[in-house]
């Protein structure tokens, strides 16, 4: 027979088993660590139908974590002064060991690329 004191204790260990599976979750790609980011913008002007522009982030990223990491992934989306988004870009690598620091570039190349303002950047551990 259960009693209303372990079916107490029961909800309690189950609610916290399943507020913890989140945060668990998201720890197992927490080895990587962007640890700088700039955004440059460059305009090429050419006729109307070639008029091309390059928005790049580029920085470093490292992999704080005591294992290798396969396949890490930095996505940028760029966003114009109104915060409308113009586009994105990403990059990724193959491995990357322990401890390793990670020079890399993410770059939009559209005729309104020039526009970008602003950015947001996100490094993952597919």
């Amino acid at each position: 027979m259960i009693t209303s004191s372990r079916r107490y204790h029961f909800g309690l260990l189950l609610l916290f088993i399943l507020l913890m599976l989140p945060v668990l979750a998201c720890s197992a790609g927490a080895g990587l660590e962007i640890i700088s980011h700039q955004l440059s913008v460059r305009q090429f002007t050419g006729d109307l139908n070639s008029t091309k522009s390059v928005a790049i982030v580029s920085g470093a990223a490292k992999n704080i974590s005591n294992a290798p990491i396969d396949n890490p992934l930095i996505e940028v989306t760029f966003y114009d002064d109104q915060k409308n988004i113009i586009g994105s870009a990403s990059t990724s690598r193959g491995f990357l060991e322990p401890g390793e620091i990670w020079n890399f570039s993410a770059q939009l190349t559209l005729p309104d690329a020039w526009k970008a303002r602003d950015y947001r950047i996100t490094g993952s551990t597919r």
